[in-house]
């Protein structure tokens, strides 16, 4: 798009044609205008034209950067995840940019944001991320004022991108808002020393930062609302829903893989004389307790899931049968050892009933995912059902 600027120079321009000027020359050879006149208006007119190619190379630049940044903005849009976001923030926005050097600071208050992000996806391994309790931190790096900033000190550079600044020559320092709220901070490193001079435009940036604190936030919430439908509410671990999803998945991988996969059933002993004798608020501190310990002694790979009432399940990939009657038996005897708090502040304990079944690709064993999943249910309840008829609070298999 050509501005108001570009048309009065057009304008102007087109008034000091060359061809009009010599066309006057030879029509009034004795013309009252001198050589001289003639001559300053000729270079008036390169300097015209000089200010037109200038202004149009300037619009078309700005045109430009302004489409490059569109595209860019759609491309964080169009996230489906907070993994994905953060991976197109953090690595793709360098690449796309041509930058030296990308950070990103997020607001988290309590925690929650990473314990979400945590148990969505584990660790989200990226040493340009910081989550920061408050705000201090930011108003440290931008010297209390939290505005867009461009700048060339060295000293400033120096204190970002954790001791790797001497990459970056400029920086620019986007704070991510929502309403008045500030969520973050994003710095933008170049190796070019004028690519954020101070006094340049900055409106481009602005609106990145706009765009990605409503990314951010709107991908947050899309993962609360996610976790929510995946996650039993009383004990934090997974639910039913959860463990079928991931069952399946499981299967698949060790199907490709040709690696083991187990399962364990926990069924805790005798639990409705606890809802009975001690109440059922006590029973649910109880099964919180229970999750609450077992989790620990689980890898990052393990899932825990509450499979409905007092049964949990706990799926184990890439782990044959001996290795899961292992992990079932450590898992027995700490939930034996817990202490439970009843509404007198008197301990109890409780004990578990724990079944185990393994599964891995055999010309004997089923093939097709659902009968794998079948089976590695039913031997494992069958497994629990043998636990409680010879005794309880002990670990159980049954093969074939």
């Amino acid at each position: 798009m050509i501005n108001q600027s570009i048309l009065r120079v057009i304008k102007i321009f087109q008034g000091l044609q060359p061809s009009k000027i010599s066309n006057s020359r030879i029509s009034s050879p004795c013309s009252s205008i001198e050589e001289t006149e003639i001559l300053s208006i000729e270079e008036e007119n390169r300097c015209l034209k000089n200010t037109l190619k200038q202004l149009i190379e300037s619009a078309n630049h700005n045109q430009q950067t302004q489409e490059r940044f569109y595209a860019l903005e759609l491309y964080f849009l169009e996230s489906r995840s907070y993994q994905t976001l953060i991976e197109r923030i953090l690595v793709d926005l360098k690449c796309k940019l041509k930058l030296a050097q990308v950070e990103l600071f997020l607001i988290d208050r309590d925690g929650e944001t990473q314990l979400l992000i945590s148990e969505i996806y584990g660790k989200l391994d990226y040493d340009n991320l910081f989550y920061i309790e408050n705000v201090q931190p930011l108003k440290l790096i931008y010297n209390d004022s939290i505005a867009l900033t461009l700048s060339q000190k060295q000293s400033l550079i120096n204190s970002l991108f954790e001791k790797k600044a001497s990459i970056s020559q400029s920086v620019a320092l986007i704070p991510l808002y929502r309403g008045q709220q500030i969520i973050g901070s994003l710095h933008l490193g170049s190796s070019d020393h004028s690519r954020f001079h101070p006094d340049l435009a900055s409106n481009f940036l602005q609106h990145l930062g706009s765009i990605i604190s409503v990314c951010i936030e709107n991908s947050l919430n899309q993962e609360r609302y996610k976790h929510l439908s995946l996650v039993d509410l009383l004990t934090r671990a997974k639910n039913r829903r959860y463990f079928f999803q991931a069952l399946a998945k499981e299967i698949a991988r060790s199907s490709r893989s040709q690696s083991p996969i187990s399962c364990l059933f926990l069924d805790i002993d005798h639990f409705k004389r606890i809802n009975d004798s001690r109440g059922h608020l006590v029973g649910d501190r109880a099964l919180r307790e229970i999750a609450k310990h077992i989790q620990p002694l689980l890898r990052q790979s393990d899932i825990l899931a509450r499979f409905g009432g007092e049964e949990f399940t706990v799926l184990l990939p890439n782990t044959a049968l001996e290795q899961a009657l292992e992990i079932a038996e450590r898992i027995r005897k700490k939930v034996a050892d817990i202490e439970i708090l009843d509404d007198s502040g008197k301990i109890f304990r409780v004990t578990t009933s724990i079944g185990a079944s393994s599964w891995k690709p055999d010309k004997q064993m089923p093939s097709n995912p659902a009968s794998i999943q079948n089976y590695l249910i039913n031997q494992a309840d069958k497994a629990v059902y043998q636990a409680k008829q010879t005794g309880r609070n002990q670990v159980c298999s049954i093969s074939g």
